[in-house]
């Protein structure tokens, strides 16, 4: 995903996390402890169609494939694990044909981000997880449908339910209140002090283009020791944009911007990374601890949030599924 421009830090709350993230956590957990060891599974050589879902084919190798990442990733038995792949894809192949039904769609950079974060969860580069994939008998694009599905399912879910899942303050204080008084009372958070660098990208610009500013931008990231002349410099670049973010307490920012920011020390830059206007860092001005639940608030306040959500997309699915035509063979 992209990372939020100045305007979107100032007038959007937290996201709850996204089921993508979800994805990176619960990969990076199993991956990093089987994949150097698993043993890649037989090649199918015959390729069938198996189930039919409003026209849309499940093939025998979509299955096979699905069933090897299960394997690896839950630990399932063969058997167990095929089930659970074919369930798997029929919904997933509702969930894209859902998506596409209502105009959402998704660009083949933010799959490719989602499978970097969880290359980077398990200590490898996206090429070493893919590699690694392969030799456990997985085709890499086997998780990036995967990831795919479930980015598509978590935006449609949020453009038709996002006014009807509604938390009150209420709700976020009787939960607070059902919290251990000492989580309460020790509750912290970082505050952050802001300015956004932007090296401008033209639109129609080449890769090579876009490389080159990334490059100056991480010459810029080296120089870079403090605010006052650190941005001072960054403003005497050729199409370099400074935006001012102000102070921001961390639940109030995106959790992209949040990883960009953990290790970042007072008076440096973030690592640049690509948005929809150029390549963007985020200078850390002041970063101090200060004692607030705005934190804990937040974090309730998303898990209240999450869970009337997944309940509703439960029931859009299931309702997907009874409309649907499924054909097994």
């Amino acid at each position: 995903m992209m990372t939020p421009t100045t305007a979107d830090l100032a007038g959007r709350q937290r996201k709850v996390p996204t089921v993508s993230q979800w994805l990176a956590v619960l990969f990076a957990v199993v991956l990093a402890g089987i994949l150097q060891s698993a043993a890649p599974s037989p090649v199918h050589a015959a390729t069938s169609i198996k189930v039919i879902v409003n026209d849309q084919p499940i093939t025998s190798y979509d299955i096979a494939q699905r069933t090897r990442l299960i394997e690896l990733t839950a630990r399932k038995s063969s058997s167990v694990a095929r089930k659970m792949a074919q369930e798997e894809l029929i919904e997933e192949r509702l969930k894209t044909q859902e998506a596409k039904r209502r105009g959402v769609s998704i660009a083949d950079a933010e799959v490719e981000q989602a499978f970097a974060r969880i290359a980077s969860r398990t200590k490898m580069s996206p090429s070493q997880l893919g590699t690694a994939l392969s030799r456990s008998g997985v085709n890499p694009s086997t998780l990036k449908d995967r990831i795919r599905a479930e980015i598509l399912w978590h935006n449609v879910v949020l453009r038709r339910f996002r006014a009807q899942v509604n938390v009150t303050d209420q709700d976020v204080v009787a939960a607070m209140l059902k919290q251990d008084k000492d989580k309460v009372d020790d509750s912290k958070t970082t505050e952050y002090t802001l300015s956004q660098v932007i090296f401008v990208i033209p639109k129609d610009a080449s890769a090579g283009f876009k490389a080159q500013r990334k490059k100056e931008a991480n010459n810029l990231r080296t120089r870079f020791t403090d605010c006052e002349s650190g941005l001072k410099l960054a403003e005497g670049l050729k199409e370099v944009v400074v935006k001012p973010v102000g102070v921001r307490l961390a639940p109030e920012l995106p959790d992209e911007v949040i990883q960009l920011l953990k290790d970042v020390p007072s008076g440096h830059l973030s690592t640049p990374v690509e948005t929809g206007s150029g390549i963007s860092s985020y200078a850390v001005c002041k970063k101090r601890e200060i004692n607030s639940d705005a934190g804990l608030r937040t974090q309730i306040k998303d898990e209240l949030r999450n869970k009337e959500g997944q309940m509703m997309a439960r029931r859009y699915l299931r309702d997907l599924r009874r409309d649907a035509v499924i054909e097994y063979r």
